[in-house]
């Protein structure tokens, strides 16, 4: 498992490093509240990327992108090595996070 590093989220949100423990993808419409995402991303993608991931206390994390491809590719890439990403990148790839790995 991979961990990204340097990533500054607000309080309350997933702590640094993160682990990638996994990747998904979800059509829009089996989100029960997508309304948050799609302002967030600002776009309506027929399908999202999912990033399981554990911060450093060991919390669970759902991460959501509108790329589910480069979410497969980032996740493929994690598994090899550490990743050091920047913040802008993981932002404007990852809008949306929920606690726990449930969707």
């Amino acid at each position: 498992m991979a961990r990204l590093r340097h990533w500054a989220w607000p309080p309350g949100t997933p702590r640094f490093p993160l682990t990638i423990t996994g990747h998904g993808l979800i059509r829009h419409n089996y989100l029960k509240n997508p309304e948050r995402l799609v302002a967030l991303a600002g776009t309506t993608p027929a399908a999202w990327g999912l990033l399981f991931v554990l911060d450093t206390r060991g919390r669970r994390w759902t991460l959501y992108s509108p790329d589910p491809e480069y979410t497969a590719m980032l996740a493929a890439a994690a598994a090899a090595d550490t990743l050091e990403l920047e913040f802008t990148v993981m932002a404007t790839k990852f809008p949306g996070w929920n606690a726990g790995w449930r969707l």
